[in-house]
């Protein structure tokens, strides 16, 4: 359709969505001479619904786009280091596996605040739009630029040579520019709250425990002090429906089962409400760009989908989304051809890890026992000496 508000301001590239992925490839535009608006519907900072796990190549990641951020983010005080995680397979003896990579516990309203703080501070040429609700998108050519997004109802737009979905899982840029939607077999649920006065807690220690007749899910503990931790319960979606799991339900009565857990939570307090949230996994191919756009993190659908985790392929993503269009400025070839590299190179680097994720969701799926032999395995010094090396 004909645009017929103002000619809208015009930057050569928009990021919607400001949380790592979004952030990450701003930071990494940060040497580019490229104009760069990021927008996000928060006022940072703001709570996000997640399980705090900074893990993978998260920080590795960052510090090759920005080393002075990760720096002060390594002396930020509200945050503990990683290096193990213990796993509680239905009544095994538990397998500690222990962390090659640099990893923490940060609530994502303090870790995403700092990450947008290293933008204000380190990319000049990023301006930043907060509380900004991006409810259109209109393609087409008759403004400078491709893209024009905005609010439809404050009649505020921008347009954009290039559009970066950053959004999460339902992504407005996805929606509006793919045809991926979502699947049961392809997307899991959670919820997590924070409990203090948690007994046994390890500050360095992460831990997930399985039991058989919550399956197929997991419970997590996630340490943020000596005694506080995010805690919560995530299952496949289907499986949600199919045995019609309250998740909310499920975390107490978890607890209940596990005598460990029972005993540690006996005299804990919940600090607020458990809150849900949804998760786009990568165990299934999806349009991650075309003509003058390409998707990153979770709008990606890049979430782990054996542990859940989506960070770290987030900001990696978000790096690689950023060398993508830099290199699309330089031949001035914004094509779906030419973009589809961001594809390629992507899954190069994660791929191999979402498929092996996918087989091993998918048989314990079919073969929930499998389960059993894999904590046999674990135990097995030759075993924990491979998974330390894939971690």
């Amino acid at each position: 359709m004909p645009f017929k508000s103002p000619i809208p301001n015009h930057f050569d590239i928009i990021i919607i969505g400001a949380g790592p992925a979004g952030a990450t490839c701003a930071l990494q535009l940060r040497h580019s001479k490229l104009n760069v608006l990021l927008i996000d519907k928060a006022t940072f900072p703001r709570s996000k619904t997640c399980g705090d796990a900074i893990t993978g190549r998260s920080i590795k990641t960052l510090f090759r786009c920005c080393p002075e951020l990760v720096e002060q983010f390594r002396t930020f005080p509200l945050k503990t280091e990683i290096k193990h995680t213990r796993l509680n397979i239905n009544h095994h003896q538990p397998i500690d596996i222990h962390w090659v990579n640099e990893a923490y516990c940060c609530r994502r309203a303090d870790f995403d605040q700092a990450l947008l703080q290293g933008v204000r501070q380190c990319a000049p040429n990023v301006q930043i739009l907060e509380g900004f609700q991006v409810d259109d998108i209109i393609e087409g050519d008759t403004v400078p630029g491709r893209y024009i997004v905005g609010n439809s109802s404050q009649q505020r737009y921008f347009s954009t040579q290039f559009l970066v979905g950053s959004d999460g899982t339902q992504s407005i840029v996805s929606k509006k520019l793919t045809t991926t939607r979502l699947e049961q077999n392809h997307h899991a649920g959670a919820v997590r709250a924070y409990f203090s006065g948690v007994k046994g807690l390890h500050l360095n220690r992460t831990e997930v425990f399985v039991l058989p007749e919550f399956m197929p899910g997991y419970f997590w503990v996630f340490p943020l002090s000596e005694d506080t931790a995010n805690v919560g319960f995530g299952m496949l979606t289907r499986s949600i429906a199919r045995q019609k799991v309250n998740l909310k339900d499920a975390v107490y009565a978890f607890m209940q089962a596990s005598p460990e857990l029972k005993v540690r939570f006996g005299e804990s307090t919940q600090i607020g409400k458990l809150e849900g949230f949804g998760l786009a996994l990568g165990s299934r191919s999806v349009p991650m760009s075309g003509e003058h756009f390409l998707l990153a993190g979770d709008a990606a659908s890049l979430i782990d989908p054996a542990s859940g985790e989506g960070i770290s392929n987030a900001i990696v993503s978000g790096k690689m989304a950023a060398e993508t269009i830099v290199a699309a400025f330089e031949a001035q070839d914004f094509s779906a051809d030419f973009v589809k590299e961001y594809d390629k190179k992507l899954f190069k680097i994660i791929g191999k890890e979402l498929k092996t994720s996918t087989i091993l969701l998918r048989s314990f799926l079919f073969a929930p026992k499998l389960l059993d032999v894999g904590a046999y395995l674990m135990g097995n010094p030759f075993f924990k000496r491979l998974a330390k090396r894939l971690m």
